[in-house]
């Protein structure tokens, strides 16, 4: 039998949130005891889980590099989950130390699985979104990869796996696995802002993330 492990979530999404849990618990070795609608209230629960997967569009206007840089410092590895990515955050994020990002479909709960056990393990996994994203980069600033990092976040966003890239490069798949962690480190490293909290706000609005979010334990009913 799987040893069961444990993680976190923020998500002021409640019912998203929920129905995650309860995913895992029937199909998966993972468990969700402490859940929370903001970084504060989770690193205020006692014991927190190691990992946690954090909303990237939270509505209570935090920085998402300021929630990640947060869990972080409190001994934390965090998995961002999001429904609607954007560039620039998700860089940012991952430039504030985010282990990974996936986005929050019905058909990325398996993913999400994985990228839990492969923490709990001790690597550092990148999702073929994240390398996607990460691909984008075109800031004249951005952390200098070379070709072959370039070549390999390349091919790992266009959904191949990790195996067949090293057969494509000539290499194996521990060191296509290497490439992908000197590409995260030279991010963590980096220490370059994307953008400020004004931009955030503004860009929340214009995807109406600052919207109330739906809190099922507050429904009075279908409506009439």
């Amino acid at each position: 039998m799987e040893q069961l492990i444990n993680i976190g979530s923020i998500d002021d999404n409640v019912m998203d949130a929920e129905g995650r849990a309860l995913w895992f618990e029937v199909k998966s070795n993972v468990r969700v005891p402490v859940t929370a609608v903001s970084v504060a209230e989770f690193l205020a629960a006692r014991p927190s889980p190691r990992i946690v997967t954090l909303d990237l569009n939270l509505g209570d206007g935090t920085l998402p590099a300021d929630n990640v840089r947060a869990l972080i410092e409190a001994g934390h590895k965090v998995i961002i989950v999001t429904v609607v990515p954007d560039k620039k955050w998700i860089i940012e994020t991952t430039e504030a130390g985010a282990s990974a990002y996936l986005t929050s479909r019905a058909n990325s709960l398996d993913k999400l699985v994985d990228v839990v056990q492969a923490l709990d393990r001790g690597e550092v996994p990148t999702t073929a979104e994240h390398a996607f994203w990460l691909a984008q980069d075109d800031r004249p600033d951005k952390p200098r990869l070379t070709d072959t990092e370039s070549k390999v976040l390349r091919l790992i966003g266009d959904g191949i796996k990790q195996e067949a890239v090293g057969r494509r490069l000539g290499s194996s798949r521990s060191t296509v696995a290497s490439h992908l962690t000197n590409i995260r480190r030279k991010y963590s490293d980096s220490g370059l802002p994307y953008s400020g909290a004004a931009d955030y706000r503004d860009w929340a609005k214009q995807q109406r993330l600052d919207r109330d979010r739906h809190d099922p334990t507050k429904d009075t009913g279908p409506e009439s």
